[in-house]
């Protein structure tokens, strides 16, 4: 399972989660086992981030491109929603605390 973080920071674990999705500037990227244990943490720059428009799909568009599952972030556009939908990325909303927080708020469910 891959897990895509959205955030302004490269500070991999330690990074914040933003509140923004098509415009953050990383994506923190953290790829778990069958037992949800971490097997690689990868830190990628958002290439929608300074985008003229369209950023929220163009930003889900990178994420399937890296086979990505879950997408996490403070909040989500009308589009980036349903083109997350439409490919098949669940997301959850959750901003404001570190990459290693969210992770365990979406794997407790």
């Amino acid at each position: 399972m891959r897990i895509a973080f959205a955030s302004d920071m490269d500070k991999g674990l330690e990074s914040i989660v933003s509140r923004k999705f098509g415009r953050s500037a990383y994506f923190i990227i953290v790829e778990l086992d069958d037992n949800k244990n971490i097997l690689k943490v990868e830190s990628i720059k958002n290439p929608a981030s300074m985008a003229a428009g369209g950023a929220g799909i163009k930003a889900v568009q990178e994420l399937v491109n890296r086979s990505v599952d879950i997408a996490v972030a403070g909040a989500f556009g009308p589009n980036a929603m349903a083109a997350l939908v439409e490919t098949g990325i669940k997301y959850y909303t959750i901003s404001d605390v570190s990459v290693k927080e969210a992770l365990e708020k979406v794997l407790s469910g």
